[in-house]
């Protein structure tokens, strides 16, 4: 049986997923984790680096356009200086396997360069979704078996996908769209900050969240009870509905995927649900499913794929 590793660099934490014929084992790392010497210790503590292949997501993975081998790889996969949270982590991880002798690929983003992607889409957005989006929308993919579809991913940040016909279509990403409960788009408010020299448009998107803009934290969003909290849980669940919408008038969804850590929550998913299932099917995803769909593109690519929602493979 084939061993692949599959590696989700997300926003809260790395999680792993190793896939080995039928059985399937999971792991996480938080992306606080600096004190370690070494990340692939840890790792191969847990057992986790004897595979044929690692599926990695890294960052925006912008510079990218194809699944490619990790030692043709450069820059870690970056067109430009990472935007986003840097913690270090993940970052040590890269280049750790880079520098190892364990054969990876780097999943790509979804940006213009992305071939398959909609021309409208690549007229108006740089940049649509980083590489755990990626995988996440392949495993979706795998285990619903539809054709047409959208994955949202709420968590930190709101980020939906839209697969029509079996390729990419595009993507809404966490600066284009709906709040996420830390992250967001930049608003007039906003916009005016950065202008004025206050804060860098990075930082702005990262306290454009419901959490910023409601004054609460994420605990209480989700599980609170007083008006204010409920209004809070309510605007995150509108805009994450008008977004997923948004993308059923280009995309003729024969099924909706939650995902998130925030869309999977028990105060957020049935309502989700709810408002969405006229639409269509509404499944919700396991929390290492960004993972889980890394590592079955490795599997896959082992099996000799060369197409992977509209996007090829470079080794």
């Amino acid at each position: 049986m084939v061993r692949t590793l599959g590696v989700d660099h997300g926003t809260r934490g790395i999680r792993f997923c190793l896939l080995d014929g039928v059985d399937t084992g999971f792991f996480e790392i938080e992306r606080e984790t600096t004190a370690v010497d070494s990340v692939l210790d840890v790792l191969g503590q847990e057992g986790l680096l004897d595979v044929e292949l690692i599926g990695l997501t890294y960052s925006m993975a912008d510079a990218i356009t194809k699944i490619t081998n990790l030692k043709h790889v450069k820059n870690r996969g970056q067109l430009e200086a990472v935007t986003g949270e840097h913690v270090g982590a993940g970052t040590r991880l890269f280049d750790e396997i880079a520098g190892s002798k364990i054969k990876a690929v780097l999943i790509p983003g979804l940006h213009r360069g992305i071939e398959c992607i909609d021309s409208r889409f690549k007229m108006l957005y740089s940049h649509m979704a980083a590489s755990e989006k990626t995988a996440l929308a392949y495993h979706a993919f795998n285990r619903v078996n539809e054709e047409s579809m959208i994955v949202a991913d709420i968590s930190s940040n709101t980020v939906s996908i839209g697969i029509r016909d079996g390729k990419f279509f595009g993507a809404v990403d966490a600066c284009l769209g709906a709040a996420g409960v830390l992250h967001g788009p930049l608003d007039l408010s906003a916009i005016r900050r950065v202008d004025s020299g206050k804060v860098s448009a990075n930082k702005a998107f990262y306290s454009a969240g419901v959490s910023q803009k409601s004054g609460l934290n994420s605990t209480d969003i989700l599980n609170g009870k007083s008006s204010e909290q409920r209004l809070a849980r309510d605007a995150l669940l509108m805009a994450a509905v008008m977004e997923i919408t948004g993308l059923t008038a280009l995309v003729e969804a024969q099924t909706i995927c939650i995902a998130g850590s925030t869309g999977l929550h028990k105060n957020i998913y049935p309502k989700l649900e709810k408002k969405l299932n006229h639409i269509a099917p509404v499944n919700r995803l396991d929390p290492y499913s960004a993972a889980m769909g890394a590592a079955e593109i490795a599997r896959d690519i082992k099996a000799g794929k060369k197409d992977f929602l509209g996007i090829g493979v470079d080794l």
